[in-house]
């Protein structure tokens, strides 16, 4: 009996890729985050396409400035699920001291109705377990902070 090996991809910009059944795995290590997120690339046994590459590329360049746009409205998802945090008092970045990098997601071409490509960074809230908001990137520009509850 044979046994199965799962197609194994090493893709800039997505690093090293572990096919599963209609997604990739791997992980990516964003530096304004300054940890490793969990990747899932939802894309068939061929591999990524290349605007899913383009899109990734794009929120890789941009990650500093994504950040910047989306801590803002981090604080509003925050402050309407009532987890603020005590130290934002004239330091709103600390909002992302109370956040854990998890996932990021690298949606197909069907997300949107127009082809564009989703990406969502998922955070696990350290404030409460049941908590994971989400910064959505489409073609790896900031559109918003999704409520994670």
């Amino acid at each position: 009996m044979a046994i199965f090996q799962r197609p194994v991809l090493e893709l800039p910009p997505f690093g090293k890729l572990e096919y599963f059944s209609a997604y990739w795995r791997g992980s990516l290590l964003l530096k304004a985050f300054q940890k490793e997120f969990d990747l899932i690339v939802r894309a068939e046994r061929e591999g990524p396409s290349s605007a899913q590459a383009a899109a990734m590329s794009r929120l890789l360049t941009d990650v500093a400035a994504i950040k910047s746009s989306a801590t803002e409205p981090m604080i509003d998802v925050h402050r309407r699920s009532g987890l603020m945090p005590d130290d934002l008092v004239g330091q709103p970045e600390n909002i992302w001291n109370s956040l854990d990098p998890e996932e990021i997601e690298v949606s197909d071409a069907s997300y949107y109705d127009n082809g564009r490509i989703a990406i969502l960074m998922i955070f696990g809230s350290l404030l409460n377990t049941d908590f994971a908001p989400a910064i959505e990137t489409a073609d790896g520009q900031f559109m918003q902070v999704l409520d994670g509850t």
